[in-house]
């Protein structure tokens, strides 16, 4: 770790990521909890993302076949967030977890990027699908 380098808490790096969300995605509403123990450290974005049914083969769950989404944002767009706030990396499909790598980060308009790590362990996306025709 260098001296430059800048650390973040968990509950500062829920607090960025709140503050992100809220500027990227004005009209949804996201939790951001942080869930701790056993030697693990995680922030889960839970959010709504709503369908609606657009075949009459729709079995009462969400399928891309059957159903059509509301605007809002991605599953993927979401997950692309978290990734980039995780301090943790899975270095394979063992399920042997790797601490991240420092992030050269802008966090000031006008300011050279700088070394950060965030403490938010593993950082997952975590959405609810609703009907909206119910």
């Amino acid at each position: 770790m260098t001296e430059t380098m800048q650390q973040y808490s968990q509950a500062e790096t829920n607090r960025l990521i709140r503050a992100e969300l809220k500027a990227s995605y004005p009209g949804t509403s996201f939790t951001v909890r942080a869930c701790n123990g056993a030697g693990i450290t995680q922030t889960v974005i839970g959010w709504e993302i709503r369908y609606r049914p657009t075949s009459v083969e729709f079995d009462g769950y969400f399928s891309p076949e059957t159903c059509e989404l509301a605007a809002g944002p991605s599953e993927a767009e979401i997950d692309a967030l978290a990734t980039r706030y995780s301090s943790w990396e899975w270095t394979g499909n063992d399920g042997v977890r790797d601490q991240a790598p420092e992030r050269l980060v802008a966090t000031e308009t006008g300011e050279l990027p700088h070394l950060v790590r965030y403490g938010a362990g593993n950082v997952t996306a975590y959405p609810r699908y609703r009907n909206i025709d119910l």
